[in-house]
């Protein structure tokens, strides 16, 4: 079994986005992972919603929407035709029951994914993982592209990879931040299915070369 690999948006040149992820797509990419930010929950500020919706019809590949922002329920009307994965931060919510009718909310639309911060606790997270589709691991702390990855991320994935089997539950795990061909495996072994990365693939002299790192074929 081979993972899936999910590109962000991040180090290219948003206009040029659907030629960028036609190349990629050839390529064996799976996803497009869009990162937006509000310039609040995060210091950052990226593009809006409604600038993805305008050329979302243009990307040959199903968007995986990654939202650091201070109010992410806001968003799901814009984006609820586009998105594939709807994913917001945990940390958004002031408690479990909250991050629960958000969870619902876009469950009407798409599939819905929790995303959990650097240092944030797994534990903030297991009252909802019967109703997610995703739970994106960041490996970096959210707001910035081209940092380090963190191996703290590890022991998340397999504690999140051990209740899955536990519970037989079936949401998918992604991973966000610092993602290379070092260690990727790690990743994927670690129970990972998604392997979100941006900065090692955009920079590489061969794309084809480093998007084969990031497939990881486990038995």
């Amino acid at each position: 079994m081979v993972n899936k690999v999910s590109i962000s948006t991040l180090p290219f040149d948003f206009q040029n986005i659907p030629t960028e992820f036609e190349h990629l797509k050839a390529l064996g990419v799976d996803y497009v992972h869009c990162d937006i930010m509000d310039g609040v929950f995060v210091e950052n500020k990226t593009y809006t919603p409604a600038m993805l919706k305008d050329i979302a019809h243009q990307i040959p590949l199903p968007l995986d929407v990654h939202l650091m922002v201070q109010d992410p329920i806001k968003y799901v009307e814009v984006l609820k035709n586009v998105a594939h994965f709807f994913t917001f931060h945990c940390e958004c919510f002031a408690n479990s029951s909250e991050l629960k009718n958000a969870i619902l909310t876009v469950k009407q639309y798409c599939k819905a994914g929790v995303a959990v911060d650097l240092y944030t606790d797994i534990q903030n997270i297991l009252d909802v993982l019967p109703l997610v589709d995703l739970v994106l691991i960041m490996s970096v702390k959210a707001g910035s592209g081209g940092q380090e990855f963190n191996d703290s991320a590890i022991k998340k994935i397999s504690t999140l990879n051990a209740v899955r089997q536990q519970k037989a539950y079936t949401y998918l795990i992604e991973v966000d931040g610092g993602i290379n061909g070092d260690n990727a495996q790690n990743c994927v072994k670690a129970g990972a299915d998604i392997l979100v990365s941006g900065s090692y693939v955009a920079r590489a002299y061969q794309k084809d070369k480093a998007i084969q790192t990031l497939k990881i074929s486990i038995d």
